[in-house]
């Protein structure tokens, strides 16, 4: 059975185990009686993708909808450990909150790495951004992993300098919704009129 995501309103129970598990994994918190990340209880309204293989719960990410700045004129701290560049910070403070979505925490089972759970948790959220019409959707994300999504076409946009984060090399990111919409958009019409034009002698003869 294949890897499949989930999306979950109200988060997800088995998501959350996986968070602990990984972050315990990782050195990022200390083992605690709840199996939770502890500064996640008061976490900011999120929407909870979770990847699944076999019943397994298997990778999760955190969007944040939350419209409410919490740490200056983002929702997450995560930001605040970047030094931000300055059309970037600009940008942010004058976009509508409520057109802004952050990409919170993220795990993958260390079995998974390295395999499609980043990509489809990554698309199915980006997929909720463009139906919910959002605007603009910023990340910390691991430098490798943002190399990949450029060379797929993703139009990510750095913020400011990356820097070590959380285990890994991490890169401040930006994409702009509406620039993602025309992309695909771009590419489905271009697919559309090949396959159109590839017919054309079939339907001749």
């Amino acid at each position: 059975m294949g890897l499949t995501v989930d999306v979950c309103p109200s988060g997800d129970e088995a998501a959350k185990r996986l968070e602990y598990e990984v972050y315990l994994h990782e050195g990022y918190i200390e083992a605690n009686g709840r199996g939770l990340v502890l500064e996640n209880l008061d976490y900011p309204e999120y929407v909870h993708f979770v990847a699944r293989e076999g019943g397994k719960t298997v990778g999760s990410l955190r969007l944040v909808t939350d419209p409410k700045p919490r740490h200056g004129i983002f929702r997450l701290n995560a930001f605040n450990h970047f030094s931000l560049r300055a059309w970037a910070r600009d940008l942010m403070a004058g976009a509508d909150p409520r057109s802004v979505v952050e990409v919170g925490t993220m795990v993958i089972h260390p079995e998974y790495r390295g395999g499609d759970a980043y990509m489809q948790l990554f698309s199915k959220s980006f997929e909720f951004a463009l139906l919910k019409r959002f605007r603009y959707a910023v990340s910390t994300i691991d430098a490798a992993f943002y190399n990949r999504l450029r060379k797929r076409g993703v139009p990510f946009q750095e913020m400011g300098e990356s820097r070590h984060y959380m285990g890994s090399e991490t890169v401040p990111a930006l994409i702009d919704i509406d620039q993602l919409a025309r992309l695909l958009l771009g590419r489905h019409t271009a697919a559309g009129a090949a396959s159109s034009s590839a017919l054309k002698p079939a339907m001749a003869s």
